[in-house]
This record gives structure tokens, sequence and C-alpha cells, in this order.
């Protein structure tokens, strides 16, 4: 169906489209042909329509002459985008704070079982479970 139908069959209200055809010019999208999904008299209700919309489906007011929709990139926050670097402080609240935690204490414990009885399933290196198993003895 086209805007223009969809616009005489609707006139002045709002409605809740899946978009089936569309081209892109720029950073707006025409959408060149619709499905109706349904007519919403409220406004209120159309607006929760919206912005709970996704998958190609639309609501717009049958007063718009052309039925189009921007293109906006999704841009994360700077914050977001940042790497943050811990400092050692940091690094060793957050080993204490690990170590202490019951479920990793378990871990390590098998871990150091599994050592005893001769499977490897932590590391290759001897000294370096060894210096983990002293890290969480000494926090």
């Amino acid at each position: 169906m086209q805007w223009e139908e969809v616009r005489k069959i609707y006139p002045d209200q709002y409605v809740k489209l899946q978009i089936l055809a569309s081209h892109t010019e720029g950073n707006t999208k025409f959408v060149d042909e619709v499905a109706l999904i349904r007519a919403i008299q409220d406004p209120k209700e159309a607006t929760k329509e919206l912005l709970q919309s996704k998958d190609g489906v639309i609501v717009s007011h049958t007063g718009n002459e052309e039925l189009k929709v921007e293109i906006r990139a999704f841009r994360r926050p700077r914050a977001a985008r940042m790497t943050r670097t811990l400092t050692d402080k940091q690094k060793k609240q957050m080993t204490s704070v690990i170590f202490k935690d019951e479920g990793v204490l378990s871990q390590l414990q098998q871990a150091q079982k599994d050592r005893r009885d001769g499977i490897s399933t932590y590391s290759d290196s001897e000294e370096e479970f060894a210096q983990l198993v002293n890290k969480t003895q000494n926090d």
C-alpha cells in the first residue's frame, strides 16, 4: 500500500505501519510501500507504540505529506568508548575482593588438588600457579 492510500483511508489519524519497501537518500529513508497494522486514535498510545516499535515498524500521522525516517548513526557515549586503566591500588582492592569469594576459593582449591593428581587445568606454569595460590593466602 502506498502512503497516499493510507492517508486517504485514514485521514487525520495516527497509524502503525510495517515498512515493506523504502529507499535512502543521504540520511533520510523514504518509505515507498507499507502494510497497515492498525489505526491509533489516542496520541498518547501512538507515542507509546512509536517508542516500542522495532524491526521496520513505525507510527506516523496521516497529516504528514511524506513518509520518511531520519537515519541516525548509533554512537556510544564518550565514557563508554574510553578504556579505563586501573591503578595499582584499585587492582589490589579488586584482587582482595575476588579472593574472598567462596566460589573462587573453592575453584582454586580444586585446581590445587587437580595439580597434585597430575591434572593441570589452570596453567602449564607451576611458578605462575604457585604465585596465584600464595596471593590468595596472603589476602
